[in-house]
């Protein structure tokens, strides 16, 4: 199955689990919107887990240079660790809230200043979830480059990462995912 079917197949899943939704909804960065994806459903469907983890790798990750992995809290940690285990590279784990006692870390996992971590992150609005992530790994001394997306609003985040030095890869932009639920029948434009 070619990769055009194969994206085709997540979209129509996506919908088909409930992760993509219309009415009225209000992002994280406070963007008023009629569609709005939910994709911390997806940890009840492990066959959807497994294909975004496929086509991020097939499309995004495998020619990608880099040590570790991390997901951005929380809805990307199990798309990280399917891939941490795919690329067998370490996964770290950026915590939203630095504990306040024991370590005091910020970021779990085992490395080294100079290292290198791929961001996974599963939906882009502004992109300020994603430079959270990459602030709290610069500050340990991790070289950040990289990060692949599961979906981009197509809102601005792209262009605030890349202006940042961090490139982007996703799977679908909104208008993407949009265009096969309308070609689908799931949906009218």
């Amino acid at each position: 199955m070619d990769i055009n079917h194969k994206l085709e197949e997540l979209a129509l899943s996506l919908y088909h689990i409930d992760a993509v939704k219309f009415g009225d909804f209000v992002t994280k960065s406070g963007i008023k919107t009629p569609v709005y994806f939910d994709l911390r459903v997806i940890v009840s469907y492990p066959g959807v887990m497994e294909l975004i983890s496929l086509l991020l790798y097939d499309n995004a990750i495998k020619d990608s240079k880099f040590d570790h992995v991390c997901g951005v809290p929380y809805t990307a940690l199990p798309i990280a660790t399917l891939l941490s285990v795919k690329t067998k590279k370490s996964m770290l784990m950026r915590r939203k809230e630095t504990k306040s006692y024991g370590t005091k870390k910020s970021i779990e996992g085992h490395y080294k200043q100079g290292e290198t971590c791929l961001i996974i992150e599963d939906v882009i609005t502004s992109g300020s979830s994603v430079m959270e992530t990459v602030t709290d790994l610069k500050k340990e001394g991790l070289k950040v480059e990289e990060a692949v997306i599961i979906l981009d609003r197509e809102q601005g985040g792209k262009t605030n990462l890349e202006a940042n030095n961090i490139q982007i890869k996703s799977l679908f932009t909104m208008t993407e995912l949009i265009n096969i639920l309308v070609k689908n029948n799931k949906i009218s434009k």
